[in-house]
């Protein structure tokens, strides 16, 4: 619920979505929500975005890699495309997350340096 409620406000405060929809406040409310959330929807794109960002939180991503059908139901919402953010090192080894990482394309940050 943090990474959800945090990344609505961001994109709120961004103003990424001025001149896009009529009501950003509402778009955030009907399109970022958690895997259950959205579970049964559908989206051209989805972002499927990662917490538990410290080395220490082990145990969150033991959890969530311990249930394959958190990762199904995320990656198999996008119709067109899917982006996992999130620490590929600490996630990589999280359970299902590793079935996951073998299908993402490698070194995948944009702007990376060569």
């Amino acid at each position: 619920m943090i990474v959800q409620d945090n990344l609505r406000q961001e994109i709120l405060k961004s103003r990424v979505l001025d001149g896009w929809v009529d009501s950003p406040n509402a778009w955030v409310w009907e399109h970022v929500g958690t895997v259950h959330t959205v579970q049964g929807r559908e989206a051209g794109v989805v972002a499927f975005v990662l917490g538990a960002q410290l080395f220490s939180q082990n145990g969150a991503r033991a959890w969530a890699g311990g249930r394959p059908n958190l990762v199904n139901v995320a990656v198999t919402r996008a119709k067109a495309s899917l982006y996992v953010i999130g620490n590929r090192q600490l996630w990589k080894s999280a359970g299902v997350f590793a079935v996951l990482n073998r299908y993402l394309p490698d070194g995948g940050n944009l702007g990376s340096p060569e």
